[in-house]
C-alpha cells in the first residue's frame, strides 16, 4: 500500500529538514492506515516490538513524500512491515525501516498467535 505523507511544521529541525525522529511517527501513520483499511479498527491487537530506520537522503521543508508498505514476514506470534519514504518530486529514497509487530491479548498482558484470517490479510498486503 502507498500513502501520500504530509509533513507539518514540528517535523522540520532548525536546518530545515525531517527531522530523524519523526520518520518512526510516519511508520506509524502508515500502519495505522494500514490496520484500519483490513479492519483492525480501533482495537489494535498487538504491540511494536522493533523498529528500524535506515536515512538515505533528506526530506526538506515543502518536500512531498510518498511511503510505501508492505508485510515481509508472517511469524506465528508476530510479523514484519517494511517502510519505504521516497520523494515524490525526485524520486530519491529518503528513508526505509521496518517493525516487528507482536500480536497481544491485553487482558492476559502476553503474546497470542496471529490469527488465520488476519495471517492471510498481511500476506497479500
Amino acid at each position: 500500500m502507498r500513502f501520500d505523507l504530509e509533513t507539518r511544521y514540528p517535523d522540520y529541525d532548525t536546518k530545515g529538514h525531517v527531522n530523524n525522529a519523526v520518520y518512526l511517527t510516519y511508520f506509524e501513520v502508515a500502519r495505522n492506515r494500514v490496520w484500519v483499511a483490513m479492519g483492525g479498527g480501533a482495537d489494535f491487537g498487538f504491540v511494536v516490538a522493533e523498529a528500524t530506520v535506515r536515512y538515505m537522503s533528506q526530506a526538506r521543508i515543502g518536500d512531498p513524500l510518498d511511503i510505501e508498505i508492505r508485510t515481509s514476514d508472517v511469524r506465528n506470534k508476530a510479523w514484519v512491515w517494511t517502510y519505504r519514504i521516497t520523494n515524490t518530486h525526485s524520486n530519491a529514497l529518503v528513508a526505509e525501516g521496518s517493525t516487528v509487530q507482536v500480536m497481544y491479548d491485553y487482558e492476559a498482558r502476553q503474546s497470542i498467535p496471529v490469527p488465520d484470517a488476519l495471517r492471510g490479510q498481511l500476506s497479500d498486503l
